[in-house]
């Protein structure tokens, strides 16, 4: 059984006449009869009475003539449905990635962006790891992730878009804040707050790994995921931390940033995408956020 045949029952139930039914369809009356009759076959029962001078549908056919309305009806509202979505998709971008981006790239690539497309709906989604945006860019659950390692593989690349150096984060009554540069000797007697490893892993090694070096061991006070949050802490005096230099933008009241040496201590940020299966749409959002991210840097 087809939609055709089901259509073509439907139109001979309404009519009541294979010319007029055949002629509705645009079908030849041979051709819509064989398929009536085919559909009769499968269904193993009668749906017409037919005779030279008319024809009426059987009990059988009159209750299936119901449901064959209902299920062409669905089948166009699905067939509608689908067709909506799909122009909605075109506008439609899913957008994942670390707080820097989130929180300084991203509104200004979507602000540059509108002025080009107005429909665009930008939806953020919350992932914390690089193994976990590589996945879901495969399986088309986002589409641009903003990362701080690169992402290449079949299906995957991403494009560097700008490096950040750490700096040290500390309140402005610690003494340390008018210094040029610190290094890990420098702060090995201060109070930190620091990162889960899982959480910021880039930053957690640079801590750890300065400290490795000297031979000493970080005095750890407490670790927050949250930069916002870390920063508030910092204000107030529990600990000095470090972060990249972008949070100079969110940072409160009260707090100061100095370089933290050695200056090859530097994160990336990289955006990702998929190397095939992007509507145009993606593909124009990724080129003005490669544009946002030269701007920004420059700024």
């Amino acid at each position: 059984m087809d939609i055709r045949q089901l259509e073509c029952f439907i139109a001979v139930a309404e009519e009541l006449h294979f010319r007029k039914a055949s002629e509705r369809l645009g079908l030849s009356q041979s051709a819509l009869s064989e398929r009536v009759s085919s559909l009769e076959h499968e269904l193993g029962a009668r749906l017409f009475f037919r005779t030279t001078r008319q024809v009426s549908l059987t009990q059988a056919g009159s209750e299936f003539a119901q449901d064959a309305k209902r299920i062409l009806t669905d089948i166009d509202k699905s067939v509608s449905n689908v067709r909506h979505t799909a122009e909605s998709d075109l506008h439609h971008i899913r957008v994942s990635g670390v707080d820097e981006a989130i929180s300084m790239l991203l509104p200004r690539a979507l602000l540059a962006f509108r002025q080009t497309d107005l429909k665009v709906h930008v939806q953020v989604l919350e992932i914390s790891s690089s193994e976990q945006h590589s996945h879901e860019l495969i399986t088309h659950r986002t589409d641009v992730a903003f990362v701080r390692t690169p992402q290449e593989d079949e299906f995957i690349t991403s494009e560097l878009l700008h490096r950040q150096p750490i700096v040290v984060v500390l309140a402005d009554t610690n003494p340390l804040s008018s210094a040029a540069s610190l290094s890990t000797s420098d702060i090995a007697d201060q109070p930190i707050v620091g990162y889960p490893k899982h959480a910021r892993p880039i930053l957690h090694e640079a801590l750890w790994s300065g400290f490795r070096q000297i031979g000493a061991q970080p005095n750890i006070v407490c670790e927050i995921i949250d930069k916002s949050t870390l920063l508030q802490f910092v204000a107030q005096g529990l600990g000095i931390a470090l972060a990249p230099a972008w949070v100079k933008n969110i940072a409160p009241p009260g707090v100061s940033f100095v370089p933290f040496e050695p200056c090859e201590n530097l994160i990336d940020l990289y955006v990702a995408f998929r190397k095939s299966g992007n509507s145009d749409t993606v593909k124009r959002f990724v080129d003005t956020v490669r544009k946002s991210a030269v701007y920004q840097s420059g700024h």
